[in-house]
Parts: structure tokens; C-alpha cells; sequence
């Protein structure tokens, strides 16, 4: 990861406090940076692994079983009504299993959660949801049913048409 180092000295010209700012990078930081970019556009932002740091509007696994939880299971029923509304069905929230975010003008929070229509199994969906700034309110980019292969965490191509 590029970082930024200060850098003093006098200026030629007149001979005045120099206060510049260097920045340098090494190539293992470029090639984490670009692994981390490479999972995130495969997972559409769902399945974002740990990796110790968090880079400036990137997107970083929330900590369950915090004081968080309650919103983002508000969030994931508000999505779920969503989809209910689209799809006539008649969906209710079971399970939070994974959340992520991303600071954007406000936070997305890229959200999967199981949920439970009548005595079936639990289904599992996946929603993103942007929370906008100044308590502007929230507004549902979409909400799906995953597939095998997104709970596998190999999401599929044309999943990408959501964007």
C-alpha cells in the first residue's frame, strides 16, 4: 500500500522550510491492493475477506454480534419487504449470516441473510442497501434470492447486470 512520508528540507530559491510529502509503494502492496480489487469484483462485494486494513472507499467485512447488528437486520427486512413486494411472495427475515460495507456518501452495506416463506427451508438472499448521509434515509439497490454457486461464494456473471 502506497504510504506517505514526510519529507524536510530548504528550499533552494529562498531558503524557507521545505514541507513536502513523499509517497511510496512497493510492489507486495500493489499486488494485494489488485488481489483485494479481483475478489471484490468476483463477489460483487459479498464475500470480502480480512485483510487487516481498510482501503479508502473499499469495502471490509462487518463484525457481527455487535451493537450494528440491529440496524443491519433492519436493513436486510427493509430489502426482504422489497423483494416480497417485486415477487408476490411472502418472506419473512430469519437469520443475518454476513454483512459488509463500504463508505460511500453514506454506507452500502452489502448484506446476506436467510429468510423463511411458510414451513420451508430457509432461503438465503443477498441485498445491498445504501444507507445515505445526514439520516437522508435508506434506499434498497436490489435484493435477490442467491444461487448455489453464490452461497458457494463464486457469484455469476450476470449477476453483474445489477449494477
Amino acid at each position: 500500500m502506497a504510504s506517505a512520508g514526510e519529507k524536510r528540507g530548504r528550499d533552494d530559491v529562498d531558503d524557507k522550510l521545505n514541507n513536502t510529502v513523499g509517497v511510496t509503494s512497493s510492489d507486495e502492496d500493489d499486488d494485494a491492493i489488485a488481489i483485494q480489487n479481483q475478489l471484490l469484483c468476483v463477489s460483487l462485494g459479498f464475500d470480502v475477506p480480512e485483510f487487516g486494513y481498510a482501503l479508502a472507499g473499499g469495502i471490509r467485512p462487518m463484525k457481527l454480534g455487535g451493537r450494528y447488528d440491529e440496524l443491519v437486520c433492519n436493513f436486510a427486512k427493509q430489502a426482504l419487504q422489497v423483494y416480497n413486494n417485486q415477487n408476490n411472495a411472502n418472506f419473512e427475515f430469519d437469520n443475518l449470516v454476513k454483512a459488509n460495507i463500504q463508505a460511500v456518501s453514506g454506507f452500502m452495506y452489502y448484506i446476506t441473510f436467510t429468510a423463511r416463506s411458510g414451513d420451508n427451508a430457509p432461503q438465503t438472499f443477498c441485498t445491498k442497501v445504501w444507507q445515505k448521509v445526514m439520516n437522508k434515509g435508506t434506499e434498497v439497490k436490489f435484493c435477490v434470492m442467491a444461487t448455489v454457486k453464490q452461497e458457494a461464494g463464486t457469484y455469476m456473471e450476470e449477476s453483474k447486470s445489477l449494477f
